[in-house]
């Protein structure tokens, strides 16, 4: 009888140390932050050319840590649990997007200096405004944990007879949790 009582015990034990790590786990995912962020604006220039596809760079800094920390200072890049993309927005400053088409933005960053797609939009409207529908099942967090962003964008146009000023903002939602 002793020994039926014991082994009751110690599976009561297990039972309740087992509802104790789950129960942990829940709590890990209960301090999760998410945050929406939006580095500064990525300024660059459309370079006069010919009918045809154009390719043009932007380079920001921005320090994501020190973001995170802004928001909760518990947390830092290395609590990143997720970073997605929630937008890009280009704008003009002196043109339309009349007659472009097939524009995409890629980026790449110090932290993974491989160039990956973010988003893109295959057609424009004359509007100096375009957002770009970003993949959504991508997950940025290796390249996010940089302080350097070297943003692509690409187009197909008709001819462009003099520099075009543009930029981008580029909108994140990130998780940041315990690790």
């Amino acid at each position: 009888m002793k020994l039926l009582n014991q082994s009751k015990l110690g599976l009561l034990a297990i039972l309740a140390l087992g509802i104790t790590l789950t129960s942990c786990k829940k709590l890990d995912n209960l301090v999760q932050v998410n945050l929406e962020l939006q580095m500064a604006q990525v300024p660059f220039t459309i370079e006069p050319s010919p009918a045809g596809n154009t390719t043009t760079t932007g380079i920001t800094h921005y320090d994501v840590d020190s973001a995170i920390k802004a928001s909760n200072a518990s947390f830092g890049v290395g609590n990143i649990k997720s970073a997605k993309i929630d937008s890009v927005v280009i704008t003009l400053t002196d043109s339309t997007f009349a007659g472009v088409t097939n524009t995409q933005a890629s980026f790449h960053s110090d932290a993974d200096t491989s160039t990956i797609l973010i988003a893109g939009n295959t057609n424009s409207s004359a509007s100096s405004s375009l957002t770009l529908q970003p993949s959504t099942t991508l997950d940025l967090t290796n390249y996010i944990k940089a302080t350097s962003f070297t943003y692509v964008f690409s187009s197909t146009h008709p001819a462009i007879n003099s520099p075009i000023q543009a930029n981008a903002a580029v909108y994140f939602h990130l998780v940041v949790g315990p690790n």
